[in-house]
């Protein structure tokens, strides 16, 4: 295990690298062939890349397959908890603003149309994204939900993937994965009518895919390998965060898994411990742990690393009001909860991006307009907005306020007019 405890500064360039040029340009020759090619493209790239040829993507059936009843019950409490939280959280249809100087002003919300919900299925298929992607946008109230999924050998989704969708009334499954899911999306084909929102993670081709299209649909951002900081301290359980370091490294290898502390000698044990239970896992060279002498250095490390999930145990907890960029934060319990049944989304910023990007929610699947109205005298404001106008130089600008101002002062026509040109009423 790469257990060497490292500056806060080695860690942040060894977590911090880019795709390569290699895999953007061939999204780029993918999307170009889904825009052009359509259906046929898409039939293409799925039989070359996934080695299944399906005649249609479009998923036939949406009978919910059998499951276990103890899985089946524990999707069900999942998705529960996960539309209790999203439809806690989802903001009013309207809110009022300010009523002043003649002037009404409130924001709207109202809910995109159609959305696209990406369910990775490469090395494990996950069906509680589905559950977290699906469920916020039914709570906003998208009509139209489509879920992009990569076919097994068979040619089919992952069954439990399928069941959630049933569970959950989805009419529209394709078993398309990658780049050209993305394509299909963005830009629509034969069977897949395109998109106003894609959501859900993938790997480095789905992220960088996402990149190249976010000019022509919206994303949630781009999500790419995991990431887990925990900061821990005696009496902190060194066996469960060496359990909970794993959880994330077991996702993929480019996941990072990092435990932070100022007690070097728990350092070693939850390094120790995670060498017994997996070898394999722990020996990855994004995992390891980072010895500080302080808690602003501890501060300072995490709030620059800004992790998708961020772990803090026993008296680190004192100093999560301090950590301000992370994506998801546990207080004393493990991460893997908010992966299925703590209610926030799963769908986080990763590689530094939480500094600026939030975790998916209702929001993304809303839109935001304002409304103004008039319902009084604003003569005054519309005389302020001219002089403003004119500072600018835009003289039609100028004119149509002063215009207004004229107007609901009673002066009509206004005389900053020639009367020569007349005033439409």
């Amino acid at each position: 295990m790469p257990w060497v405890c490292r500056s806060t500064d080695e860690w942040l360039t060894r977590v911090r690298g880019g795709d390569t040029p290699a895999v953007t340009a061939a999204v780029a020759q993918i999307l170009a062939d889904v825009a052009t090619g359509g259906d046929a493209a898409v039939r293409g790239w799925t039989g070359r890349l996934d080695g299944v040829d399906r005649p249609t993507s479009r998923v036939a059936w949406l009978d919910a397959p059998a499951l276990p009843p103890a899985l089946a019950d524990a999707l069900a409490l999942a998705g529960e908890r996960i539309r209790a939280f999203a439809t806690w959280s989802r903001p009013p249809a309207a809110r009022d603003g300010l009523t002043d100087g003649g002037l009404a002003v409130r924001t709207v919300w109202e809910p995109l149309e159609r959305v696209a919900v990406y369910v990775p299925a490469g090395r494990f298929p996950l069906a509680s994204t589905l559950l977290m992607g699906v469920i916020p946008a039914q709570v906003a109230g998208v009509r139209d939900i489509v879920v992009l999924t990569p076919p097994r050998a068979d040619g089919e989704p992952d069954r439990v993937t399928l069941a959630a969708a049933a569970w959950l009334g989805i009419q529209e499954v394709h078993a398309i994965g990658g780049a050209q899911a993305v394509g299909a999306a963005a830009f629509g084909t034969e069977s897949v009518r395109r998109v106003d929102a894609l959501v859900g993670p993938g790997n480095v081709y789905v992220t960088e895919a996402k990149r190249q299209v976010a000019d022509r649909i919206r994303i949630d951002g781009l999500n790419g390998p995991s990431e887990v900081v925990v900061w821990g301290e005696p009496p902190a359980p060194a066996a469960q965060v060496a359990q909970d370091l794993l959880a994330q490294a077991e996702h993929d290898p480019a996941s990072v898994a990092l435990v932070v502390s100022r007690d070097a000698a728990w350092l070693d044990e939850v390094g120790r411990l995670a060498s017994a239970l997996s070898p394999e896992l722990a020996s990855r060279p994004r995992l390891g742990g980072v010895l500080v002498e302080t808690a602003a250095e501890a501060v300072r490390f995490i709030n620059a690393m800004a992790p998708e999930h961020l772990e803090l145990w026993g008296p680190a907890a004192v100093y999560a009001g301090e950590l301000t960029h992370a994506g998801a934060t546990f207080i004393d319990c493990p991460s893997p909860l908010g992966d299925y049944v703590a209610g926030p989304n799963h769908v986080l910023p990763t590689g530094g991006r939480a500094r600026w990007q939030s975790v998916l929610g209702v929001e993304d699947f809303l839109r935001r307009r304002t409304e103004t109205r008039q319902v009084g005298n604003s003569s005054h404001l519309a005389e302020a907005a001219a002089l403003l106008a004119a500072a600018e130089g835009l003289e039609r600008h100028r004119e149509a306020l002063a215009a207004f101002a004229a107007f609901k002062a009673g002066e009509w026509p206004p005389r900053s007019l020639n009367a020569d040109k007349g005033v439409a009423r």
